[in-house]
């Protein structure tokens, strides 16, 4: 199916099964990377954190990126870094970008203070605390690989796609929603983690908005690895 045959219906529900599809993989492949080389009982480099760390969050890029390119070989993309809408930012992107992790931001601290203080919901934690020297390595894997990576499979990929065939606000919110799945933790099914759920599909609401608004890939790449950076390392700073 070359991309210039989108836009029957049919496309519509081929392209939505194959985000559903691609994001459940992505999900399941997370978990067996945690399982492998998670932060506890890790099977190898047990021994080394920070290296575990970072080829867990290598791992998690390339299988977006990977899923990516196999998605533009499949369907037929001529010059997808066009197609995606990639290239260098400008002044206006700029503020876009910083504008995005602002509202990243504000919502993510506005849907806990809802979350633990309105709702009174507790919320739990999937996995073993970090390191000091765990955290810092992520401030640059997330904004060098995993905000980035996610962002072209999610936004560059999914959202890009259904676009053309149901509309940009359809297709923001039906890739936000699968980037808020992704991040289902096995153990964290307490009513305040399904609440965080619908907050992370918000971010993803967000990301995709300024996608469209900016019509360049990096711009929500950046602030989504800005934005994962910059609340990994403000508990260390401030800590």
């Amino acid at each position: 199916m070359g991309i210039g045959r989108l836009g029957r219906g049919r496309d519509t529900v081929w392209l939505a099964l194959a985000g559903i599809v691609v994001s459940l993989f992505f999900w399941i492949w997370l978990k067996l990377v945690g399982f492998v080389i998670g932060p506890s009982d890790a099977l190898i480099l047990s021994e080394f954190p920070v290296a575990r760390d970072v080829v867990s969050q290598l791992l998690r890029a390339l299988f977006a990126v990977g899923t990516a390119i196999a998605a533009i070989r499949y369907l037929d993309v001529p010059s997808p870094l066009d197609w995606m809408e990639v290239r260098p930012p400008d002044v206006w992107d700029l503020g876009y970008i910083l504008l995005g992790v602002f509202l990243l931001i504000i919502a993510a601290l506005g849907s806990n203070i809802l979350i633990q203080n309105v709702l009174g919901l507790e919320r739990t934690m999937d996995g073993a605390s970090l390191s000091n020297a765990v955290l810092w390595s992520r401030v640059g894997t997330l904004l060098l690989l995993v905000g980035p990576a996610e962002e072209v499979m999610f936004r560059g990929i999914i959202q890009r796609s259904l676009r053309d065939v149901i509309g940009r606000w359809p297709a923001i919110l039906f890739a936000g929603g699968l980037f808020g799945f992704l991040h289902i933790g096995i153990a964290a099914t307490a009513p305040g983690d399904m609440l965080w759920l619908v907050a992370l599909s918000l971010l993803g609401v967000i990301l995709g908005w300024v996608y469209e608004r900016t019509n360049n890939l990096v711009v929500p790449a950046l602030a989504h690895g800005s934005f994962n950076s910059l609340t990994t390392a403000l508990p260390l700073l401030l800590g």
